[in-house]
């Protein structure tokens, strides 16, 4: 307790503040015990998984997502001073013909325009970085895609399934995928 002590008692009215720290030891050391065992690429993505920026991956299958999804990534990226990412997926233009695809592709942006910029007002008002990104194919596929172009991407948001919430009486658990306990050889 005399190290908090010494904090309390200092008479020059300063005040210490750690935001957090540069390199987490226990996770360096974890990847020099992947390595040791030959695990060289785990390593290697634990490692670039700590430079990456730190970012949220919100998950919006079609062009609006529900404002239950919205307000808890909001709120859970401003509480773990995380990056959101809005990614607004669908696979609706793959089952067009190829000429076509690109004036429902363009459509489902402008449907998307409204969602998005709705979002970016709230994170602009909570001092959230909220980006976004439209995109058209298989949801996991685009996932993981996005999860070895963002190293610091550390989960993942989709929206409650719309019967439970109404069995529930409106309750919404909104689903959260932890990346961090992710390992390709395991999935």
């Amino acid at each position: 307790m005399s190290f908090f002590r010494f904090f309390k008692n200092k008479k020059n009215g300063q005040t210490i503040r750690v935001d957090r720290r540069a390199q987490n030891i226990f996770h360096d050391a974890a990847a020099v015990a992947f390595t040791d065992e030959g695990e060289h690429g785990t390593a290697r993505r634990m490692i670039d998984r700590t430079r990456g920026s730190r970012t949220i991956l919100m998950v919006v299958n079609g062009d609006s997502s529900p404002s239950a999804l919205n307000n808890y990534a909001l709120e859970m990226t401003k509480r773990l001073d995380y990056e959101l990412l809005a990614l607004h997926v669908t696979e609706a233009p793959l089952a067009v013909p190829e000429e076509r695809r690109e004036a429902v592709l363009s459509a489902f942006r402008e449907s998307c325009a409204e969602s998005v910029q709705t979002l970016q007002k709230q994170g602009r008002t909570l001092g959230v970085a909220v980006n976004s990104l439209i995109d058209c194919g298989n949801q996991d596929d685009i996932v993981a895609k996005l999860h070895a172009e963002y190293p610091g991407m550390r989960y993942v948001l989709t929206a409650p399934d719309p019967d439970t919430v109404r069995s529930d009486a409106g309750q919404a658990e909104i689903p959260v995928f932890d990346l961090g306990c992710y390992h390709p050889a395991t999935a």
